[in-house]
């Protein structure tokens, strides 16, 4: 599990490192003006995915997906994939307020309200992430 977890961080650091340099989207990204929506590859979804399943407890999990957008490049359908792993909304919206600010279409935000079980979650993830704006 170790090996695999760093194999990820080294991955999703690499892949970090040259979207620095060339503004290249695997996946095909949507243009957001002139700067190019990054989003994690196939690839990195896997190991990521396989690192988050991995895991028993949700505190490690969340634990694990911060530090994986930290260092990586997510879009929200991103997100609502690694938000999946959460046995609790609790914590997937704790996670989802966390990845805000490391989101790559963060417009695109009101899509994760089929992450949770309650609408109420939802409309904290909004108010946490967009106050002020209605939903």
């Amino acid at each position: 599990m170790k090996k695999t977890f760093f194999i990820l961080l080294l991955a999703l650091s690499t892949v970090s490192i040259q979207a620095q340099h060339h503004h290249h989207d695997d996946r095909g990204g949507h243009g957001r003006g002139h700067h190019r929506i990054e989003c994690a590859t196939h690839e990195q979804m896997g190991m990521t995915m396989h690192v988050l399943n991995d895991q028993s407890f949700d505190d490690k999990k969340l634990e694990i997906a911060k530090l994986c957008v930290v260092l990586g490049h997510f879009c929200v359908e991103d997100l609502a994939r690694m938000a999946e792993v959460f046995s609790f909304d609790d914590n997937r919206l704790k996670f989802l307020i966390f990845a805000y600010d490391y989101c790559e279409d963060q417009q695109n935000y009101y899509a994760l309200r089929d992450s949770f079980s309650f609408r109420s979650n939802f409309d904290a993830l909004m108010d946490a992430v967009m106050p002020g704006v209605r939903h």
